[in-house]
């Protein structure tokens, strides 16, 4: 009955219909209008229907339905000049839109879905799937499946629960979003989120939202592009991240919540919040389950210098050798070991100044005990520092050192000094090199 009154108003011309508005009814058969233009709005309230809704192809100007139950729903193809409109709603069956085009907002809002495709989908403004005024969430059991879709203005999941234990429940593959996408304010998932090679126009929000696919991985964003990428969310995510290779503008997280690992290569940001030492971060980037990662490195130290922190930035970097030698051989690693402890490889200039003076003290003390002979017709008063001195700095020469010869053990001690001023020479010949080649 409700096609011919759709269909034959038009067609005939005889009776004016500007809406069709059915209220608390059931529909008994095929609800069927594949193919088939309709230029009212459709608006159905309260209906149960025994059949799915069969819109394949269909050109509509508006369809809402509140508070009906239907087992299923095909809108493969459709095109609707305004909105789609499924409000606390209970589905049974599949509800598919692959490649529909709505020119205004999908809204799903407390509706409760048993799996939706979505792929190729095509939106006007907004994607929207909330709670209803009383509270009850929008819901999907199944694969939520928005991959290659395009939404102009925001996706808005706050306080949706999706639900597909060990699969993948929200599918946002290559997804492009005008505005903001919005998981967040009670947000829940039992299964995996793929949002790899989204571009969001704006940010990616997860605040205290519930991500959890225990065993698996919980969120995807490999090749994500936004501006802002939001994660602290209410509880320590229970499963692996995946942000490598994601190009984002800020990272705003919470230490408390960081997931246990965290895949970072390739990922590329501008800034971090909140401001963590740099001692902090390093926890972060050690939770990367790939070992030592340059890249992750190289990208945080260059954060701490956007913001002028010098000193942490010189800690990320100092830590990055460090874990870099424990992939290399066994006389690299020794010389590693050697440039952390004289000058912290470059990143820790002091200890230079720190290894001369001691080495200058002792050197100094040992000869005023032992002072060596003098060479004849050298002529100078003998001093222990600069004697010290002038064997520790291998460029240097105050003349001490050709002018007294010591003899027995004082010359093995004098050995051991010019030996370990020319390491200590070469140790930070080779840190300045390292250091003058970043910048």
């Amino acid at each position: 009955m409700l096609r011919p009154l759709l269909v034959g108003a038009q067609e005939a011309g005889s009776v004016l219909v500007p809406a069709l508005y059915v209220h608390n009814a059931r529909v008994v058969g095929h609800f069927d209008l594949r193919f088939t233009e309709v230029r009212h709005h459709i608006r159905l309230e309260d209906c149960d229907f025994d059949e799915a809704i069969n819109l394949y192809g269909a050109r509509l100007r508006q369809f809402t339905l509140v508070t009906c139950s239907f087992p299923g729903l095909d809108a493969t193809t459709a095109q609707i000049e305004g909105s789609l409109v499924l409000a606390d709603c209970t589905v049974t069956g599949p509800t598919v839109l692959p490649g529909a085009r709505i020119s205004g907002a999908v809204i799903l809002d407390g509706s409760r879905l048993e799996g939706l495709d979505a792929t190729g989908l095509q939106v006007g403004t907004d994607f929207v799937a909330r709670p209803r005024r009383d509270g009850i969430p929008f819901s999907c059991r199944g694969r939520l499946d928005i991959k290659r879709a395009n939404v102009g203005g925001s996706v808005l999941f706050e306080g949706a629960a999706l639900s597909n234990p060990g699969r993948t429940a929200l599918s946002a593959m290559d997804l492009t979003v005008g505005a903001i996408m919005n998981c967040c304010e009670g947000f829940a998932v039992d299964g995996k989120i793929d949002l790899s090679f989204a571009d969001v126009r704006s940010k990616v929000c997860f605040k205290e939202a519930h991500l959890g696919n225990p065993g698996g991985v919980a969120l995807r964003a490999r090749h994500l592009k936004a501006d802002e990428f939001v994660l602290p969310v209410t509880a320590p995510v229970d499963g692996h991240v995946d942000l490598r290779h994601a190009r984002v503008g800020v990272i705003r997280d919470a230490r408390e919540t960081w997931p246990a690992t965290l895949s970072q290569d390739g990922l590329v940001y501008q800034a971090l919040e909140p401001h963590l030492p740099a001692a902090r971060r390093l926890d972060w980037l050690a939770r990367d389950p790939a070992g030592f990662l340059p890249h992750a490195y190289e990208q945080l130290a260059a954060t701490y210098r956007r913001l002028g922190l010098d000193v942490d930035a010189r800690t990320v970097l100092l830590a990055k050798q460090r874990r870099r030698r424990g992939t290399v051989g066994p006389l690299p690693r020794l010389w590693g070991h050697l440039q952390d402890l004289t000058v912290g490889y470059g990143y820790r200039p002091l200890r230079a100044a720190a290894w001369l003076a001691v080495l200058l003290a002792a050197g100094a003390v040992f000869f005023a005990s032992h002072p060596p002979p003098a060479e004849a017709g050298k002529g100078l008063v003998f001093s222990p520092v600069m004697y010290a001195l002038d064997l520790l700095l291998p460029v240097v020469d105050f003349g001490q050192q050709g002018a007294f010869r010591p003899t027995g053990g004082a010359a093995w001690v004098g050995y051991g000094l010019i030996a370990a001023g020319w390491l200590l020479a070469i140790t930070i010949v080779a840190a300045v090199t390292r250091t003058l080649s970043r910048q």
